[in-house]
């Protein structure tokens, strides 16, 4: 058996089949007695190694239950001898062990293949720590053997883009400068190998007040008595971005061989940052030069560059004379192509506004690397050119962080972290606007960080603005959003008001009033010219800050318009994806939705419940958005539209801020029905979530409202509401009188209706341990629900029947009842109600003695509690499942 630390900790058997070596607290008691290979290890110090300062109670019984697990998976190899546990295998079948004698051996590439990534991955206690220090510094130590060894080899070529990356990582290291610097010499670049030295030198003497190494100050004089070679070559880079931070996936997509780059992005977002950086990094790739050009394709204050001008440009830079240069612009481009031809240089087009822009400018012959960068995608050159394309999103949180915290400084940065953090929130990782407030902040360090939120938080766009025109926010976009046709423009526009995080095909129709083919042609193309994100398949997304200035361009006369017909949009197809996911559920009568309007019609069951969770977030967002435009009765059919799905999807968060925001409309509707429909409901929630004094307030007000309606139907529901209220509080007997004039009611109405009151009443007489009283009622109700094929019923009384059977200690009849509703709930994705009879089936199998089913049962509710938020269940559950015997 091989053992491994070196990484993650892992066995293996002789036949490379990996060992399930256990959770990772046992793993870390193995990785002791690996790295002690040979030595008896007390029971006090594996507590000590293992836990650290934070033992357990019982650390030492613990141990030992690790242990005999541990001599189960590993064998008679773990043994116990006087002074300890010891692990009897030999030194080259662990990677740590086998990689110090390797290193010892000088057989330097065979250890470092022995490295999987940072040593005792995932172990934290001190000892692992210091440990892991140890290791990781020898594993340096042989990294710079090996390079000595293969400079000396004469690899200094292949080893540069490696030895500038340590340089860079270990800006102190004189012995990774030193192999740098040789590099640089070996490969004929002198003077770079002189800069690196003297970039040493000054650090050195900043940071620790020394002065290099011997050895190093005479390498440095024998460089400077070498003569240097010419040769002119352009060098037209502008200079690397002074602070750079992430990208590291965007660099990776850059590489010398891949031809033709194509980098795109979002105007502000740092592509020119990005390719300048990684040009400077890669300079030893492209030997016979660097040419760079801005195409001015989105320039805020002049004209694309006309392409004859470039091919000038660059013909200059390779040496041609004025008298050489041909006037007709073929001519000039296969003079340019003849020139690139044989040469390894590096081609930059920054800023290209289209293909047919760039086109000319590429090289006739593979050789030469070209990177442009655009605002839009550049489909010409992807699809005849066989480009690559890295696409340029905003930066990561935690990149935005860093770059804003170097500019800003720590000091200030910790004197107002809020202000810092809002600064960062109104920037939304957009790396031009951080460039923008990092040098407003750096050129008053007198002004409160909090001050510039303010400006921030009141106009962003005003704000993110420097005294450069090009360095606007707002013109940056402004030269994107002007070359959009006006169907382009119009969508844009209409896209930013819509409220939710991201905007579907059919919601972006219903916005600009257009069938759905064309504006997915539109979206296709706003998305080509990163004005839109498609953030998942068919859905899209405005960075914040367009977003901001889209809204600017609105025209007030039609965004009242467009945004009901977004809204009823949302109505419309939730109210249809109810249908299917509640069939018999009494529907709502709507008005006519706005022309223009263009809800989705799903074709079944398992589409309307997708169509649900992909659009969650923005249809609650669109009532929020009713009920700010004044559409009352639209504001409480959201409501009631989401029902179903929220119930069994476990959203109770999001089902009491719609019925909350429904509340705020029952003033300004006339209808006593209705306005006991929104109490009723708003009852009910507060009552899932526990807060039963507003629970009781509001229903008793639903009971007024139904009373002055007077109808079956309203006075139903009403008592319904109170009885399922009370029984929340665990008050049965005052929830049974309710519960019996619902009945009373419903069985006037409709007989599936009449089956949820059945059910109800029998299931508070099983509440109440009145088994016998309540048996009669669900089984009558299941009758009903089977007769008219109502699966949703049938499910729920099934789970009653269970709860009842197992009260009258039927176990067995009572697991294959729960079984029955837990696969009629999977069937129909009710979340909420699965979790309570994977919970409730778990005492069942408790009572047959069936531990392994308890688990599997009630770990499957703990994580459906913990997924739609029902922490105290999840809790109780997971203490329940803790007290199981072992």
């Amino acid at each position: 058996m091989r053992f491994a630390v070196l990484g993650t900790i892992e066995a293996r058997t002789d036949g490379d089949v990996p060992v399930d070596l256990g959770h990772l607290r046992q793993q870390s008691v193995l990785a002791v007695l690996l790295v002690e290979h040979g030595r008896p290890v007390p029971a006090d110090v594996l507590v000590d190694r293992v836990w650290g300062d934070a033992p357990p109670q019982r650390a030492r019984e613990t141990l030992y239950s690790y242990l005999s697990r541990l001599r189960r998976i590993l064998g008679d190899v773990l043994v116990r001898r006087p002074g300890g546990y010891v692990l009897e295998v030999a030194a080259d079948q662990i990677d740590m062990h086998a990689f110090r004698t390797l290193v010892g051996t000088a057989s330097l590439p065979e250890a470092l293949a022995l490295w999987r990534g940072e040593p005792f991955a995932g172990l934290d206690t001190p000892w692992f720590a210091e440990q892991r220090q140890v290791l990781v510094a020898a594993h340096f130590a042989a990294e710079l053997d090996l390079v000595d060894r293969q400079l000396e080899q004469g690899a200094h070529d292949q080893l540069l883009p490696s030895l500038i990356s340590r340089a860079e990582a270990h800006p102190l290291d004189e012995r990774v400068a030193r192999q740098l610097i040789d590099a640089l010499d070996r490969a004929g670049r002198t003077a770079e190998a002189l800069d690196q030295y003297d970039r040493l030198r000054r650090r050195l003497a900043a940071e620790l007040g020394i002065d290099p190494s011997t050895s190093l100050q005479q390498l440095h004089q024998r460089l400077l008595q070498q003569p240097t070679p010419s040769r002119v070559v352009p060098r037209q880079l502008p200079a690397a971005p002074g602070t750079f931070s992430g990208r590291s996936e965007a660099l990776d997509q850059l590489r010398s061989d891949a031809g033709i780059t194509a980098v795109s992005g979002i105007g502000g977002v740092g592509k020119t940052s990005l390719v300048l950086h990684w040009a400077h990094r890669n300079l030893d790739r492209f030997p016979d030069g660097q040419l760079f050009i801005d195409l001015r394709g989105f320039d805020p204050t002049d004209a694309p560059l006309p392409v004859s001008t470039a091919l000038t440009a660059f013909l200059h830079a390779l040496g041609a004379s004025d008298t050489t240069i041909a006037a007709d612009e073929q001519a000039r481009v296969g003079a340019y192509r003849t020139l690139l031809a044989g040469k390894r240089m590096l081609i930059v087009l920054d800023n290209a506004i289209d293909s047919t822009q760039v086109v000319p400018l590429l090289p006739g012959r593979p050789g030469c690397t070209v990177v442009v960068t655009s605002r839009s995608r550049l489909g010409g050159l992807l699809t005849h050119h066989s480009a690559v394309l890295v696409d340029l999103d905003v930066l990561p949180a935690a990149d935005a962080d860093a770059v804003l915290a170097r500019q800003v400084g720590t000091a200030r940065r910790a004197a107002e972290p809020e202000a810092f953090a809002e600064l960062l929130e109104h920037c939304a990782g957009l790396p031009l606007a951080l460039a923008i407030v990092a040098a407003r902040a750096g050129s008053r360090p007198d002004l409160p960080l909090s001050v510039l939120a303010d400006e921030l938080r009141e106009s962003r766009l005003d704000a993110l603005t420097t005294d450069e025109l090009t360095d606007s926010l707002r013109s940056v976009f402004a030269s994107s959003y002007r070359a959009l046709s006006p169907e382009e423009a119009e969508l844009f526009v209409l896209m930013a008001l819509a409220p939710g995080p991201d905007l579907g095909i059919g919601a972006a129709a219903s916005l600009v009033d257009q069938p759905v083919g064309r504006v997915r042609a539109l979206l296709r193309r706003l998305e080509s010219a990163n004005l839109i994100n498609q953030n998942a398949p068919g859905r899209y997304r405005i960075h914040d800050l367009l977003r901001l200035y889209a809204v600017e361009q609105r025209d007030p006369e039609s965004r009242r318009a467009a945004l009901r017909r977004l809204i009823d949009h949302y109505l419309f197809s939730t109210f249809n994806a109810d249908r299917l996911l509640a069939p018999r559920r009494p529907q709502q009568q709507l008005e006519d939705p706005e022309p223009g309007a263009r809800p989705v019609e799903h074709p079944d069951r398992a589409a309307a419940q997708q169509w649900l969770e992909t659009e969650h977030a923005c249809i609650v967002r669109a009532q929020r958005l009713a009920a700010a435009e004044g559409l009352h009765t639209r504001v409480w059919q959201l409501a009631w539209a989401l029902n179903t799905f929220h119930n069994r999807s476990g959203h109770q968060t999001a089902q009491l801020i719609v019925w909350e925001r429904a509340l705020g409309s029952v003033p300004q509707l006339t209808d006593p029905a209705v306005q006991a429909l929104v109490l009723r409901f708003l009852g009910h929630t507060y009552a899932k979530v526990g807060r039963h004094n507003e629970s009781m307030q509001v229903l008793t007000e639903a009971l007024q409202y139904a009373e002055q309606d007077g109808s079956a139907l309203v006075l139903g529901h009403a008592h319904q509401a109170l009885a399922a209220a009370y029984e929340r509080q665990g008050d049965y007997e005052k929830a049974l009188p309710h519960a019996l004039q619902q009945l009373a009611h419903r069985r006037r109405l409709d007989p599936v209706w009449a089956a949820d009151a059945l059910n109800f009443v029998g299931w508070l007489y099983a509440l109440s341990a009145r088994y016998t009283d309540g048996r009669p009622y669900c089984e009558e109700a299941l009758s009903i629900y089977i007769s008219v094929g109502d699966r949703d019923g049938e499910a729920v009384t099934t789970d009653s029947l269970a709860y009842i059977a197992h009260g009258d200690g039927r176990y067995a009849d009572a697991a294959a009842s729960y079984q029955h509703a837990i696969g009629l709930y999977r069937q129909m994705g009710n979340a909420y109600h699965l979790a309570n009879s994977l919970d409730r089936v778990g005492d069942t199998y408790l009572a047959l003695g069936d531990q392994a089913a308890v688990r599997a049962h009630w770990q499957e509710a703990i994580d459906l509690y913990r997924q739609q938020g029902r922490e105290a269940d999840a809790d109780r559950l997971t203490k329940a499942l803790a007290e199981l015997t072992p």
